[in-house]
C-alpha cells in the first residue's frame, strides 16, 4: 500500500492506522520515494523501536548518514557526542530566562493582528512571524540582520514560499555563511543566547564544540525550529475555531496545548530507522537493512494508549510522542512548548473566540517532507 495514506479528512487520524494496529501493526508499505519500508503504528512498538540501539536514523530518499551530518541526521557515538553537550546549553533555565521575551513578542504580535482588523491569516499574520521572532531571540540575532535571514531561511525550507532548487542551494549557502559569522561573533563578544551558551558548553570531560559544529547545530536548530513550531500555531488555532467548548482561559493553556500537540500530529514528521542488524519489532523480524517508519500520528492515536483517541481531551494523562523518543527525542522540546503556549495565551487574551472567516472546507492543505501536513492560510474572524 502506498504511503503516506490518501483521502482521508484534515485533522482526522486516517483510519487504515486504527485498522493497521488491529491487524497488522508492523506492515509492508511503499512510500513516495519509491522505497518499500515496515510501517510501525502502536505506541508501544514505537517507542521501544525510537529506543533501540540496533536501528540508526533515517530519511526517505536521503542515504543514512551515521555519524556525520547535522544532528537529527546522525546516529551512533558522533550523534551522542554533539547531544550531550548541546544538552548543556539548552537548559529549562535558559529557556526560562527567553519567557519573557517570547511572552512580550506574542503579546505585541497579537495586538497588531487584532488592530488591523478582520479577516485575517493566523499562518502569515502571526505563527510565522512569531515563530522567527523567537529563533533570533534565541540565536542572538543582530535587528540589522533579520530580514536577510528570515529569507535565507524560507529559501531553504521553501514550505511558506516556492523558490526554484538552485536558489534553494544558493539560500543554504548564505545562511550557512552566515551563521558561521555570527559563531565567531559570539565567540569573540558572548551574550545571553543560545549560540553562546553552545560555544561555552563543555561536558563532564571537558569536551568542547568546535566552531563547525555549532554552526551545523544553529542550522538544525532553525530546520527543526521554524515550520513545525509555525504549522502546530495554525493548527492549534484551526482547532480552536472548529471546536469552541474546548476551555481557552489562562490556566488551562498548558494542559490544553500538550493534548493539541498530540491530536494534530500531522504537523510534525515521522521518524524513520534503518536497521543495522537483524532485529524485531512487535515480533515481526527486521533484517538488516531494512527501512523502518515509526508512524507518531498513529503512535498518538493508538487506542490502547489513549482512549478515544479523536476526542480533544485536555485531561489526559500526557504521553504524546510528538517530540519522538529515545536519543533523536526533540531537544528543543521546551522551547516547542513554551512557544506554542504562550502564542496560543496571547492570542486567546486579544482574541478570546476566534472563528473561521470562510467554511472549513475551503482550507487549503500542504503536504511537506514526508507526512507533514499543514494549512496554507488559516483566516480568522473574531
Amino acid at each position: 500500500m502506498d504511503y503516506p495514506f490518501t483521502g482521508t479528512e484534515p485533522m482526522r487520524c486516517p483510519p487504515e492506522f486504527a485498522r493497521r494496529q488491529d491487524e497488522e501493526p508492523v506492515g509492508r508499505v511503499r512510500l513516495a520515494t519509491g522505497e518499500d519500508a515496515w510501517l510501525v503504528t502502536r505506541y508501544a512498538d514505537i517507542r521501544a523501536l525510537l529506543a533501540d540501539p540496533r536501528f540508526r536514523v533515517w530519511i526517505p530518499g536521503v542515504p543514512a548518514t551515521g555519524d556525520e551530518g547535522l544532528i537529527f541526521t546522525m546516529s551512533g557515538p558522533g550523534h551522542t557526542r554533539l547531544r550531550r553537550i548541546a544538552t548543556r546549553a539548552l537548559t529549562p533555565r535558559r529557556v526560562e530566562r527567553l519567557r519573557p521575551r517570547v511572552e512580550a513578542l506574542a503579546e505585541e504580535l497579537a495586538a497588531k493582528l487584532v488592530a488591523q482588523g478582520p479577516p485575517a491569516d493566523i499562518l502569515a499574520g502571526y505563527a510565522i512571524p512569531f515563530t522567527l521572532s523567537v529563533l533570533v531571540e534565541l540565536l542572538g540575532v543582530p535587528p540589522s540582520a533579520r530580514d536577510d535571514l528570515r529569507a535565507w531561511i524560507d529559501g531553504v525550507v521553501a514550505v511558506f514560499t516556492a523558490p526554484g532548487y538552485q536558489d534553494m542551494i544558493e539560500a543554504a549557502r548564505k545562511l550557512g555563511d552566515y551563521l558561521a559569522e555570527l559563531v565567531e561573533l559570539k565567540r569573540r563578544s558572548p551574550g545571553e543566547d543560545l549560540l553562546t551558551g553552545l560555544i561555552q558548553a563543555r561536558d563532564d570531560s571537558g569536551d568542547t564544540l568546535s566552531p563547525e559544529e555549532v554552526t551545523q547545530l544553529a542550522f538544525a536548530i532553525i530546520m527543526g525550529g521554524y515550520v513545525p513550531p509555525a504549522n502546530a500555531l495554525a493548527m492549534a488555532v484551526l482547532r480552536l475555531t472548529t471546536e469552541p467548548d474546548l476551555p481557552r482561559d489562562a490556566a488551562s493553556v498548558p494542559a490544553l496545548t500538550e493534548e493539541l500537540l498530540r491530536q494534530d500530529q500531522g504537523s510534525a514528521a515521522d521518524q524513520g530507522r534503518v536497521a543495522i542488524e537483524d532485529a524485531e519489532v512487535g515480533g515481526v523480524p527486521i533484517r538488516a537493512g531494512e527501512f523502518v517508519l515509526a508512524s507518531l500520528r498513529a503512535g498518538n492515536h493508538d487506542a490502547q494508549r489513549f482512549p478515544d483517541p479523536a476526542r480533544v481531551d485536555p485531561a489526559r494523562t500526557p504521553g504524546h510522542l510528538t517530540f519522538g523518543h529515545g536519543p533523536h527525542h526533540c531537544l528543543g522540546a521546551a522551547l516547542a512548548r513554551l512557544h506554542l503556549r504562550t502564542g496560543v495565551a496571547a492570542l486567546l487574551a486579544a482574541a478570546p473566540r476566534p472563528r473561521l472567516a470562510v467554511p472549513f472546507e475551503e482550507i487549503a492543505w500542504r503536504q511537506m517532507f514526508l507526512t507533514l501536513q499543514g494549512p496554507v492560510a488559516v483566516p480568522i474572524d473574531w
